[in-house]
């Protein structure tokens, strides 16, 4: 696997408006360009997100990637990819979820 190669695929995708837009008319015909093994190109093309950041591709760029292009871009759908989440679960890192009977003061 090559990493650096990913997540430079991911960032042109997330950045680049005629890549986003390549890729949405024929995602195996925009990554032809780039020489990744038939898995890598698996994990682009079905949005696994967990696999790619399980590959070490950078999360911020898996999330930026998912909210440019994939079918739902629902954050909510992007973490059940990354493990499970419970109803009513607040989705964003910088909400996080206090533990029963913490102050919220600290």
């Amino acid at each position: 696997m090559s990493r650096n190669l990913l997540e430079r695929v991911l960032y042109q995708l997330s950045v680049d408006r005629s890549a986003k837009q390549r890729f949405r008319k024929d995602a195996a015909g925009f990554l032809d360009r780039f020489a990744l093994a038939d898995e890598e190109r698996r994990m682009v093309v079905e949005f696994d997100v967990l696999a790619l950041q399980r590959a070490g591709v950078n999360p911020m760029l898996t999330m930026g990637f998912w909210q440019e292009l994939s079918p739902s871009r629902d954050m909510r759908a992007y973490m059940a990819c990354l493990r499970p989440v419970s109803d009513g679960e607040a989705v964003h890192v910088a909400a996080l979820r206090q533990q029963e009977g913490e102050n919220q003061n600290g």
